[in-house]
């Protein structure tokens, strides 16, 4: 697969390293401020996209205009998702995006499904959430961190909703907070805690590098490549957990 990097900072360094051991080819590596057309991609199969969330709209539609799939690894860009998607339906592309392209984390979201459904069962344990990232990192929570937050509120029933906390004064039991961490050149931590009366337990996944991101990145392009229209993570993962589901 010819493979084209849109946004060459350490996420698209790294996963120029990946996409190399993999076997495929880079084609066009294009930074902040490059133009992004048809002669600037050089021919490439699918794009990579890790830029910034001011950046990542314009990108994805410049992208799309051009007849390229896409997996974006960009987060915190929202509120343009319906401006991109219009242009992706239009110019019959795919564009896969999600907020951690890491298959670990993949797996880790669906464990913290699963225990979050159990937690039902044991009210007197409270569930919170804690992410840690480098300090370059410009929104928080990570998207990583709003899905799961998201994933444990459909879950449990006793948390209504989630926020970025705690919060000033006593907090509410039935919200989810998510504390954040933001230091040094941290890859990724995400922790879901359930605290009891007399224990704790602790899900965790840690990243020890950028280079599974990268790998799932190039993985994701792949899969992308294949299809059209605006497709996330869990449409992704569905297809690759596909008959290893166990409902809680």
């Amino acid at each position: 697969m010819k493979i084209a990097l849109v946004g060459y900072g350490r996420m698209g360094r790294a996963t120029e390293r990946a996409a190399t051991e993999m076997g495929h080819a880079v084609v066009a590596r294009l930074a902040r401020g490059d133009t992004i057309s048809p002669a600037s991609l050089c021919g490439a199969d699918a794009a990579v996209e890790f830029s910034t969330p001011d950046a990542a709209p314009d990108n994805l539609i410049a992208l799309a205009e051009a007849g390229i799939h896409v997996a974006c690894g960009t987060t915190g860009w929202d509120g343009d998702l319906d401006r991109v998607r219009a242009a992706v339906d239009s110019g019959g592309t795919g564009l896969l995006i999600a907020p951690n392209f890491s298959p670990g984390v993949a797996l880790f979201t669906r464990l913290v499904r699963q225990a979050a459904a159990l937690a039902v069962g044991v009210p007197e344990y409270d569930v919170h959430l804690h992410e840690a990232h480098h300090r370059h990192k410009v929104d928080h929570p990570s998207g990583t961190a709003r899905v799961l937050a998201e994933t444990v509120v459909a879950a449990l029933r006793r948390k209504h909703r989630w926020v970025e906390g705690p919060p000033e004064g006593p907090p509410d039991p039935a919200v989810l907070y998510v504390s954040v961490s933001r230091a040094g050149e941290i890859p990724g931590t995400h922790s879901v805690m359930l605290e009891g009366p007399h224990d704790r337990i602790e899900l965790r996944h840690e990243a020890r590098d950028r280079g599974g991101f990268a790998r799932g990145a190039i993985e994701g392009a792949g899969w992308i490549h294949r299809r059209s229209g605006l497709h996330t993570l869990d449409d992704w993962m569905d297809d690759r957990f596909a008959g290893s589901s166990v409902d809680p």
